[in-house]
């Protein structure tokens, strides 16, 4: 697959083959994230539009049930009565009842929701035709939502707008730039084709081919194991229709914090893990000398080494780091078909590690994972690159150089060598000046 980037986050153009093991390189500011961000975003909306249609769905249905119990509320006070609690709840019952129904469309509905019942049933005791004729006329609207087709061009546009608004929030268009484009492209035919206006709405460009993509992961920082109380709380703008006065109290984070958060939490469950994923397991056990799991009743994760467990918040950024790689393949969410981003994880590195854990995600790409990972290390570019090889990895291995907003779709590791190296040449010359001196 190809990425294509105009006018998009810190880029202003980027041309980008997706490979097994993708490297972009740069100096800060020059849109090495970027990338990743997008491909996480492009995937997550990929595979979530049926839910977007469902959630959709249940909305209307919700929405026409607060009408309906208006109507009777009106219906009632006409008559000078209250609306009985029981009536209440009965149309609260046929409210859920009804969105399960939301879910499978391929469901009997006429036999499900028997229309003129219903409104016997409500209406029973009220002498008002007008009012029923309008309640048959918003269960009729209600079977109409239910049995619609799916409007699978209208659920994608939602789902890539209510991702990149909860991953960008307002900044997915380049600062200045009046209009900017995300193109996917496989074997020259587009997967997906997206234009962004200056308000930073996103726009579907024809119709979007589903990728085998399974899942994406995006990682910018090991400290997330610090933040738990909190991001257990948070929310992110994908709950903007739940962002009212009375829940201002919620944090918000951005989407790809709390999807690797959640991810993290989740019960390991070791009969579903296969052998490649235990032997990664051990590899990263043996690196901690110590594994990672969580904790329900202190709500914590823990690093437990030698029968002894500690908060993993008193532990190094590396076993933090470490900890990641170990919890997300324990949880089955670094499998075939996914891919990890890793945003600069040499950050939190000691340069030793930073070789370890380029050999692990080598690994992981072997098992047919695919990696991202952004970097200003050399340390770590040239271990990746090692690595590849001895993995015989290297024809599936890309190395791109982000500069002056730009990425090339072409090799330029000499080229990354050379500008990770100009610190070294500062040396140099402060050494000649010194020579001189003397």
């Amino acid at each position: 697959m190809k990425l294509y980037l105009n006018n998009i986050g810190m880029l202003e153009e980027a041309e980008v083959t997706l490979k097994p093991l993708s490297i972009i390189a740069g100096e800060n500011d020059n849109g090495k994230s970027t990338v990743g961000k997008i491909v996480f975003c492009l995937v997550k909306a990929i595979n979530r539009y049926k839910e977007d249609l469902n959630e959709s769905r249940e909305y209307r249905v919700s929405e026409k049930f607060k009408e309906l119990l208006f109507l009777l509320v009106m219906a009632a006070e006409d008559q000078g009565a209250k609306l009985p609690r029981e009536l209440i709840e009965q149309i609260g019952s046929l409210n859920n009842f009804v969105k399960k129904i939301t879910t499978n469309p391929s469901a009997d509905i006429n036999n499900a929701l028997n229309i003129k019942e219903i409104v016997h049933n409500l209406f029973d005791g009220i002498d008002d035709n007008e009012h029923k004729d309008k309640a048959t006329k918003i269960l009729f609207d209600i079977n109409e939502i239910i049995a619609s087709p799916e409007n699978k061009i209208e659920a994608i546009k939602n789902a890539f707008n209510k991702v990149f608004a909860s991953e960008f929030d307002a900044s997915l268009l380049l600062q200045g730039a009046d209009r900017g484009s995300i193109k996917l492209v496989k074997d020259d035919g587009v997967l997906v084709h997206l234009e962004v206006d200056r308000d930073n709405t996103v726009k579907l460009v024809g119709d979007v081919s589903l990728i085998t993509l399974k899942d994406a992961t995006f990682i910018d920082t090991p400290l997330i194991f610090n933040y738990h109380d909190l991001l257990l709380r948070s929310r992110t703008l994908l709950d903007i229709e739940e962002r009212t006065p009375n829940r201002l109290g919620i944090p918000y984070t951005t989407l790809h914090t709390k999807d690797l958060f959640d991810k993290l939490i989740e019960p390991t469950l070791d009969e579903l893990l296969s052998e490649s994923d235990k032997t990664l397991l051990n590899e990263i056990e043996a690196e901690m000398e110590g594994k990672i799991t969580y904790s329900k009743e202190s709500k914590d994760f823990l690093f437990e080494r030698d029968k002894q467990s500690i908060s993993i918040k008193n532990t190094a950024s590396g076993i933090k780091t470490f900890g990641l790689l170990h919890k997300l393949v324990a949880n089955k969410f670094a499998t075939k078909d996914t891919v990890i981003i890793f945003d600069e994880p040499e950050n939190h590195l000691h340069p030793k590690w930073q070789l370890k854990l380029a050999q692990l995600l080598v690994e992981l790409a072997k098992n047919k994972i695919y990696v991202m990972v952004s970097s200003h290390s050399p340390y770590m570019i040239e271990a990746l690159k090692r690595y590849a090889e001895l993995a015989d990895l290297d024809e599936q291995t890309a190395f791109y150089l982000a500069e002056e907003r730009r990425i090339e779709n072409k090799d330029r590791l000499s080229d990354i060598f050379a500008v990770l190296a100009e610190p070294f040449e500062i040396f140099r010359q402060m050494d000649a000046e010194i020579l001189k001196g003397e």
